[in-house]
């Protein structure tokens, strides 16, 4: 569920995740009292001059998830999207699901 034009909306699992990782992308680190793991946004601001910092982003972000009780996904890494036309403040994020191992995804989080 999420909100949209004022009321609540159905949407995918895909859609939720995507805005939750966007709303954790934006959000200054532990800015957030229920979750003292929220927010990414220094993480991947460093990680342009610092790539270690990107596993620093994953292993918060799996924290984060794991506070909120989202359990059944985990972040296996994020990086800049493959495509010859990465947008600055774009990142791909890869998922696997702990249900299933062999089921992962990838989204494309615009920043």
């Amino acid at each position: 569920m999420r909100f949209q034009e004022g009321f609540l909306k159905r949407c995918s699992e895909s859609e939720a995740m995507l805005s939750l990782f966007r709303l954790m992308g934006n959000t200054p680190h532990g800015s957030w009292t229920g979750c003292p793991h929220f927010g990414l946004r220094e993480f991947l601001e460093d990680a342009k001059m610092r790539p270690e910092q990107a596993q620093r982003a994953v292993e918060e972000m799996n924290r984060a998830l794991e506070s909120l009780g989202i359990t059944h996904v985990r972040v296996e890494s994020i990086g800049k999207p493959e495509q010859l036309d990465r947008e600055k403040g774009s990142l791909a994020i890869n998922l696997v699901f702990t249900d299933d191992p062999a089921k992962t995804s990838s989204l494309r989080v615009e920043r």
